[in-house]
């Protein structure tokens, strides 16, 4: 079973595109609240799958509503059978094997368009990519590391990523694609100015980011073309989170990166 958020009014965890996958055994992936409602979505399963007809659910959070959680706001969630060849199995693949937007009837009257993950380039793949890339395959993006080494640039050290061995000669196979986002990280001063020209010159990454100093990042666009354009650079990389090591650098780059991609500031919520 499919369960799919597919409207929300007032104040919820997730919203509209929010899916959870139930299996007959009781197995599930995804979520469409932050833990609030996904355990009565599975105890519906068993009897929506032997209907096998959907219905839309409306979950009522306010504090005397059904899940009783205080939120003051409504839910509604399709919760329709799955089958592995119907169209939203079908429309899934697509999106997953070609990297491009698929638009969906969820129900009638309603058309979503299925985005791909987010893409992550870590142009460097020494011992401080790998926190990077950990945070990231949470999130779900996809996961691109390159570096000249390949001792450095493999699967054993970066599981579930996508490996590319590349020499600064060969810079023109970087895994670019369009709105994605690239860290130049590889501590190397040669590697990371020719990858920094390509990024630039490219009008595909929405995000640039150097790692290291702002005099470095001086030093590697001395080194360049006058004429490249830099509104895209964040240089140093990463949001003033404090912390130090390898995590806490990640954490900062990562949130900074997610803040650009989805348009946001990256400020506090306080409101108190």
């Amino acid at each position: 079973m499919l369960a799919t958020v597919v409207a929300t009014r007032g104040s919820s965890y997730r919203k509209p595109g929010a899916r959870m996958l139930v299996t007959s055994q009781g197995w599930q992936a995804g979520s469409i609240s932050g833990g609030c409602l996904e355990a009565d979505v599975v105890r519906r399963a068993a009897w929506l799958v032997s209907e096998g007809r959907p219905v839309v659910h409306t979950y009522d959070t306010s504090a005397d509503g059904e899940v009783a959680l205080g939120c003051g706001g409504e839910v509604d969630v399709l919760l329709e059978p799955f089958r592995a060849d119907g169209p939203t199995a079908r429309a899934m693949i697509e999106v997953v094997e070609t990297r491009k937007p698929v638009q969906l009837t969820v129900m009638e009257g309603r058309v979503e368009t299925l985005q791909p993950s987010r893409r992550l380039v870590l142009c460097g793949a020494g011992h401080d990519a790998r926190p990077l890339h950990s945070m990231a395959m949470s999130l779900g993006w996809d996961v691109h590391v390159v570096d000249w080494r390949p001792a450095q640039a493999s699967a054993a050290r970066f599981p579930g990523a996508t490996t590319h061995v590349l020499s600064p000669e060969k810079l023109d196979a970087l895994p670019l694609e369009q709105g994605c986002a690239v860290v130049v990280m590889s501590h190397h001063l040669i590697f990371d100015a020719r990858v920094l020209e390509a990024v630039l010159r490219s009008p595909l990454p929405a995000y640039v980011g150097v790692l290291g100093p702002t005099k470095r990042t001086k030093d590697l666009l001395a080194m360049l073309p006058k004429d490249l354009p830099l509104a895209r650079l964040h240089a140093p990389v990463g949001l003033a989170l404090g912390g130090e090591g390898p995590a806490s650098v990640a954490l900062a780059i990562l949130s900074e990166v997610h803040a650009v991609l989805h348009g946001a500031q990256g400020t506090p919520m306080n409101k108190f």
